[in-house]
């Protein structure tokens, strides 16, 4: 299969062309449903809205439902790029279009590599909060809430604006949520923009894609859902006056120098506050390892009790968040999946306590579906005491987690295949 040319990217940074570190961000897509945008490389027609629907990593391909259909005369093969957001850093991947699938359902490749790209590829343009620019949305949720306050800046891909009020929908009432109420990738069916100059209204949907307190004040970035071409007219035309303003005040030397953002500076040996964005096109060397363990399934048998609430809440601390519980090994393996496609899960058992041979019943189970079935997994030594090697090369040991513990984190990387 042919591979995306990677000439003339406009993302910078270093290449990422682990293919783990790549299977996990498309994971992570699929997992968390996120819409992104695909477009066709090195052209400036519009991007297309998309999502992953399921992935075949044997075959290399990832299947996108997008909000609209390709032009039918697209050529097989074709250069797309990927454009999405994973742990606050922005990437490119080349992908090739392999054709269509079903009803706005088409296949490409899996990328070869990630570019890290600049988070601020359109020009933002601030407003004050003098100019009354008021941003109004409503999340996607049930019975929904509605958020409203002051225009930050603009751009042509999204916003920022600063939240001065949220309100329950269905009783109008007025609540204080805290910044975990702001998720990464809630959507946003109703965006509103009132009173931008020469556009009393600007109407659209958007996803919600970071938001951080300053100072006691929430800011949130919100990115913009797929425009219509009338629409992306409308938001030009407002962002033109702005810089025909900006540079008519340099040329005469009137320019308002910008509302700074008071900021205190961290004490001594204390970290910068969280919720900071990496800078453009810099990856974070941990965002990476980070988005593997989100995306990995973990499959506890363990009995229901505290050992097995502590060995879950180990398991969210080290950053593996999407556990699956089961009561015993029998149920565990009744509950894995028979699809050779599907996304296998690490096996975590609680090994002193089971009432067979662990190997022996993982083996009766493996001849059972085939030999396609190589799950990852480990017994879990009781707290405080060693657990002797199982003599199975296929069964690994891990100690019993401590809080805080590198080495509990590092035996799960290994056994994931993040490492």
């Amino acid at each position: 299969m042919a591979q995306p040319k990677t000439a003339g990217w406009s993302g910078r940074g270093a290449p990422q062309e682990d293919p783990a570190q790549i299977w996990f961000a498309m994971l992570d897509l699929h997992h968390q449903e996120t819409e992104f945008q695909i477009k066709v490389e090195g052209t400036h027609t519009l991007p297309y809205t998309t999502r992953v629907q399921s992935l075949d990593r044997e075959k290399g391909l990832l299947f996108l439902k997008l909000l609209r259909p390709l032009p039918h005369e697209l050529a097989r093969e074709a250069p797309f790029v990927m454009l999405f957001t994973a742990e606050d850093q922005r990437f490119e991947a080349p992908t090739l279009f392999q054709g269509r699938e079903g009803h706005l359902l088409y296949r490409f490749t899996l990328p070869a590599l990630l570019v890290p790209s600049d988070r601020r590829r359109h020009k933002r343009y601030p407003f004050r909060p003098r100019e009354k620019a008021y941003v109004v949305a409503q999340d996607g949720m049930v019975p929904g809430h509605g958020l409203s306050g002051p225009l930050v800046n603009l751009c042509l891909g999204g916003l920022a604006f600063r939240v001065d009020r949220v309100l329950r929908l269905d009783d109008h009432m007025r609540i204080t949520p805290g910044l975990s109420f702001y998720e990464r990738g809630k959507d946003l069916p109703s965006l509103g923009i009132r009173d931008l100059p020469g556009l009393p209204v600007f109407q659209c949907r958007g996803v919600l894609a970071n938001a951080i307190e300053r100072d006691g004040e929430i800011i949130v970035g919100v990115q913009f859902g797929e425009l219509k071409e009338a629409e992306l007219k409308e938001l030009q035309g407002v962002l033109n006056l702005r810089d025909l303003k900006q540079r008519a005040a340099v040329s005469l030397g009137t320019e308002a120098p910008r509302e700074a953002t008071p900021r205190t500076a961290a004490p001594p040996g204390k970290p910068e506050p969280a919720g900071r964005m990496s800078p453009a096109g810099a990856v974070n060397p941990e965002a990476l390892l980070r988005l593997g363990r989100r995306s990995t399934r973990v499959l506890l048998a363990m009995a229901a009790g505290p050992d097995r609430e502590g060995i879950c809440a180990a398991l969210g601390e080290a950053g593996y968040l999407m556990v699956d519980q089961a009561d015993s090994l029998d149920q565990a393996l009744a509950d894995l999946p028979t699809d050779r496609q599907a996304v296998m899960p690490i096996l975590l058992i609680e090994g002193p306590t089971l009432a067979a041979p662990p190997s022996a019943t993982l083996r009766t189970h493996r001849q059972s579906v085939g030999d396609w079935l190589d799950l990852p997994v480990a017994m879990i030594s009781p707290r405080g005491q060693p657990l002797p090697p199982s003599g199975d090369p296929g069964l690994r040991t891990i100690p019993w987690p401590e809080t805080g513990d590198a080495q509990w984190t590092a035996a799960l990387d290994d056994l994931a295949g993040i490492l």
